[in-house]
């Protein structure tokens, strides 16, 4: 059963990836940028989108080391040890993952040639509303939230929760910053759609304050 999961594991992360990719490339073959890098950002948002990228780093391999598995390991030895063998806990860390998957997946799809991978001042493309955009703002973020999460359930390892808290933390760190950005470039439009939808959901409560 165990070996179930590492595979799990490794191929949820390879369709993940694999999305991603597909996608940007099939963006620039039309000749569109999908990776863009915001001149405009101060040393702080630097800061942060490099931890971001090395979290993802030691976020990615560590999957992949303790699925194979690989000798060499970043996560100290008292933050990779199992807290607890639950395959209950396991399978609702598989059912995390993929629904993180089918929103990303259908994130994708809804935002076309809107998709960038940064702030794209100079080309922003159309603002997206709908698909998955209709009951949520941040389908792509609370996609990798769960992803996250669920991986640190499978794993059920700290490390993996540490990374899942931390990445959660940084996602809301520049979901805001997209946030002011949106607003200056389509002004009424967007406030209104705020107004209709979430930052998180459907929840006021939780996706409407600051």
């Amino acid at each position: 059963m165990s070996r179930f999961f590492d595979l799990f594991q490794v191929f949820a992360l390879v369709c993940l990836l694999g999305l991603g990719f597909g996608r940007a490339f099939l963006l620039y073959s039309r000749g569109i940028r999908v990776v863009v890098i915001d001149r405009q950002r101060s040393m702080a948002q630097t800061l942060v989108e490099t931890c971001f990228l090395v979290c993802f780093f030691l976020w990615v391999y560590e999957i992949v080391a303790y699925a194979w598995p690989l000798r060499v390991h970043f996560a100290p030895q008292c933050l990779g040890t199992v807290i607890v063998a639950a395959v209950a806990i396991k399978m609702v860390g598989v059912v995390l993952v993929v629904a993180g998957l089918l929103i990303y997946g259908m994130a994708l799809w809804a935002m076309g040639e809107s998709w960038r991978i940064g702030i794209d001042r100079n080309a922003p493309g159309a603002l997206v509303t709908l698909g998955v955009f209709a009951w949520t703002r941040n389908p792509i973020y609370i996609a990798l939230d769960l992803f996250a999460v669920g991986t640190f359930l499978i794993q059920l390892r700290l490390f993996f929760l540490l990374l899942a808290i931390l990445m959660g933390v940084m996602f809301h760190y520049q979901i805001r910053r997209e946030e002011r950005f949106l607003t200056l470039t389509y002004e009424d439009a967007y406030r209104d759609y705020c107004k209709r939808v979430g930052r998180y959901g459907t929840f006021p409560k939780f996706s409407q304050g600051n």
